[in-house]
């Protein structure tokens, strides 16, 4: 770990892109202004291990309530995508379409 001491208005920079300037101190509170592209998230320590955490959550597929769901709306996504490679804009414009043709 680096450690940098660093007055009120003073800069550190991370690679080219990122600017952290001290913008105050007060009564043991540092408060930190943070200059970076906005392709480079940026979040405080709580909100990103929060951010993980769902990501993790969301990317775990409980495969059971997964063919149920399907089930119940008459789906078979398996036949639809391997037998004629339609993306779903597709299907939806050609539903569409049979629509208007009635």
């Amino acid at each position: 770990m680096l450690v940098l001491s660093r007055k009120i208005g003073e800069q550190i920079t991370i690679g080219n892109s990122v600017k952290v300037t001290v913008l105050s101190f007060d009564r043991g509170i540092v408060r930190l202004g943070i200059e970076a592209p906005k392709s480079i998230p940026v979040h405080r320590k709580e909100v990103h291990d929060k951010i993980v955490e769902t990501n993790k959550a969301a990317s775990q597929t409980d495969i059971l309530s997964f063919r149920n769901a399907i089930s119940s709306k008459n789906v078979n996504l398996a036949n639809s995508i391997n037998k004629n490679s339609i993306d779903t804009p597709t299907l939806i414009r050609k539903n569409i379409k049979s629509e208007e043709e009635k």
